[in-house]
Order: C-alpha cells, then structure tokens, then sequence
C-alpha cells in the first residue's frame, strides 16, 4: 500500500484522540499533513494537482469563506476570523486528497477497517473504564465533547456502511449495536435523531422494495404482526420501557421536545441552538456576517457559535457562498439510490442542530455517496470498460479495477 494512504489511515485511526483543546491541532492532523505533503512532493515531484470537477464549487466557495472573513478580520482586528478560515481550507484539502486515493479500491476498504476499529475501541476503551464524562450522565470517551463523540461514532457507521455497499456487502450488525450503545451514552439528543431516521428510511426501503413483489406482502404484514405481538405481550416489555425512559438520552429528548412549545420556560430550540440570529439579523445572511467573535449579536440568546451547519453557513458567510456548497452538495448525492438515501437524509436532518463541518469525514462521506453512485450507474449500464487517449495519442482500453489491458496509438488506425 502507498505511504501516502497509510498516513491518511493513521490520520482516520487517532482522530478520536484528543490530546489538546478543541480548536487546535491534534496528534491526527500531523498524519495527514504528512500525507498530504509525501503525496504532493514525492509521489507527484511537485506537478500540477488537477482539483476534481465536481469539488470547483467547493473551492469557490472556500475563496468566498476567506474574502468575507478577511474583512472583518480586518475591520475588527481579530484572527479568530481566519482561523474559522483555515478549517475550511483543510477540509477542502482532504476532500481533494480522499476523492484522489478514493480511486483505489484497496483503500477504501481499508479506510472501513479503519472505522469499525474506531468504532470497537471506544466501546473498549468504555468497558474497561478510560474514558472521560462530560456530566455524570454523558460519557464522552476520548473527545472533548459527547456530540463530538456522538458524530464520530455516528458518522464513521455511515462510512463503514457505504463502503460495504460498495463492496457488495451489508455492514455486520455488531457494528450498528455498539454505535446506538455508545450514542446512547454521550446522551447527544442530535445523533439519536440522527440514528432514528437512518434506520426509520433504510426499513422504508427495504419495505418498499418488497412490497414492489406482490407475493411478499402477506409475509410482511405476518411478520410485523407476529414481532408486535411477541414484544407487546412479552413480560419483559414493561421492564424495558421503564429502563428506556429512564434513561439520560431520552430525558433529555423531553427536555427538547418541552423547549419547543411556546409557554416554554428558558430558551426554545432555535434559541438553545443560536439559529434565532437567522430571523434577528436578517441583512447577515445577505454577504455574511463572518465566523468569529459570537458574542456580537446581543439579541441572541446564545452568544455561542450556531449549532447548525446550513444556518451556520448561511449566516457567517451570505447567499452565494450558501448556494455553492448546496452545489456542491447536490453534485455529490443527486444520482440518489435505495442504497444511500438513508444516509442522505439522516445526516441532512441531523445537520440542522449540529456543526459538522468542521470534521473531515462529514465531508469525505459526501465523496464516497458519489463513488457508490457512480458505481450503481456502471453496474445498470452492464459495462466496466472505458475508454481514453492521453496527450500522446494513446488509445487506452481499461477493465476493471483501473487495470490497463491493451494500449495502441492512434496513429496506427488512420491508414485502414
């Protein structure tokens, strides 16, 4: 295997090590940027690194990010502006390095070991009791925060699972297991929602695919009917309501569900979450009202940065540079399948009440939901064959996995 991919795995594998404040580098960070540096350098001897056309929208909109920040950098002399910069700068860097070691196969693959291991080292990592809490009653392992924990384990389920179906595999369900167990711990009512409607849609479509054969409705509905009653009348269904009530997560889901009525005491959703600047400061979501220095807004609620990454992005940053990273966006999941809706839908919904764009792989999945995509329309079209010239006039035949079989020059066909 390439170094270059090696130290992109080892950057996946200490992600979840937080060994300094949020905000800052991390053991992690230094895998990549190495990667990143042995990729450009050594393997490439500094040629032109040509940038994806699908991810030109991205990096617009990443020129936009840095104008709108510069100025108020500028006009308020404080670097916190640029620094919001740079994390979209370096997202955009992985995007483009994971879209180009994304042609391997190999790698991607490995990239799924690399997840399932996260995954089953924080649930190791809980049981023999190394992990740190946030509160008494939200665990939040090796990060510093339990949403941040939350959408790690969440999301690395959703990489793990898109690559399987790109292997032509189903995920093995220990691994959807311990994902809701440990969710379950950091009590994160946003990736609880997150895992409902991920599994809420992936029935919808098992059930709709099943139910486009006629002679598999009655078993259906047998099923459903019989599993119900087994669960309904079972002695231990009562006990287990009471655990699952009792249980942080679920108290806490109350407690939003509570904020959301409008004789609410304290703050509602919106303003828990800092969205209320949306409707308080209209003008901003015109030009942007650049990432920094929250507590600005003092009709807020919050004088934290917005917990929703559209929202987020709308306000700090202005229409335009909205629209190219719903472009973007757009290019990356509009050829929709059974096979990846329920991953597009839950981490759209659950991008409302959360920041995610500052984690790497909240924009990796967004490559691997086009590989899958592209991969689906292969298989429809019954061909793996492509064909292409290089600047010399080579005609190359390619099948398969990128494996070159034949190459002829163009030259030798112009006289027959």
């Amino acid at each position: 295997m390439p170094l270059q991919h090696i130290l992109f795995l080892l950057f996946l594998a200490t992600k979840p090590f937080y060994l300094f404040p949020s905000g800052g580098l991390q053991l992690s960070d230094l895998f990549f940027v190495a990667s990143f540096f042995y990729y450009v350098f050594i393997v490439k001897k500094g040629d032109k690194i040509e940038i994806d056309k699908t991810d030109k929208p991205l990096f617009l909109f990443v020129v936009f990010v840095f104008i709108v920040n510069t100025v108020y950098a500028t006009y308020y002399g404080e670097s916190a502006f640029v620094i919001s910069s740079l994390y979209y700068l370096y997202n955009l860097l992985i995007v483009i390095f994971f879209r180009i070691y994304a042609e391997d196969r190999r790698f991607l693959s490995s990239v799924a070991v690399v997840c399932r291991f996260n995954i089953l080292s924080q649930l190791g990592i809980y049981l023999v009791g190394l992990g740190r809490y946030y509160t008494a009653n939200r665990y939040m392992g090796t990060f510093n925060d339990p949403n941040q924990m939350g959408f790690f384990i969440y999301i690395s389920l959703m990489t793990a699972y898109l690559i399987a179906k790109l292997n032509h595999k189903e995920l093995h369900v220990l691994y959807h297991a311990v994902a809701i167990v440990l969710i379950f711990q950091t009590s994160s009512t946003g990736m609880l929602l997150a895992l409902t409607v991920f599994y809420g849609v992936w029935l919808l479509t098992k059930v709709f695919t099943l139910l486009r054969r006629i002679h598999n409705v009655r078993f259906i509905l047998f099923w459903t009917a019989l599993l119900m009653a087994l669960l309904l009348f079972s002695p231990k269904w009562d006990d287990f309501k009471e655990t699952i009530a009792q249980s942080p997560i679920i108290e806490r889901v109350e407690q939003k569900i509570g904020r959301m009525e409008v004789a609410t005491d304290g703050p509602t959703n919106l303003q828990d979450r800092g969205i209320d600047r949306i409707y308080l400061y209209p003008e901003k979501t015109l030009f942007g009202a650049g990432e920094g220095m929250h507590d600005r807004f003092v009709l807020s609620v919050s004088d934290n940065e917005i917990h929703s990454t559209l929202f987020s992005i709308l306000f700090y940053y202005g229409m335009a540079p909205t629209l190219l990273f719903l472009y973007w966006v757009v290019l990356n999941v509009r050829r929709l399948s059974l096979s990846n809706l329920a991953v597009i839908v839950s981490l759209a919904v659950e991008s409302v009440t959360l920041l995610n764009q500052r984690q790497p792989l909240f924009w990796m999945l967004f490559v691997l939901l086009q590989v899958l995509a592209f991969q689906k329309i292969a298989e429809r079209e019954g061909s793996s064959i492509a064909v292409e010239t290089d600047h010399g006039g080579l005609l190359k035949i390619a099948k398969g996995d990128d494996r070159i079989e034949h190459s002829l020059r163009i030259d030798d066909f112009r006289d027959h």
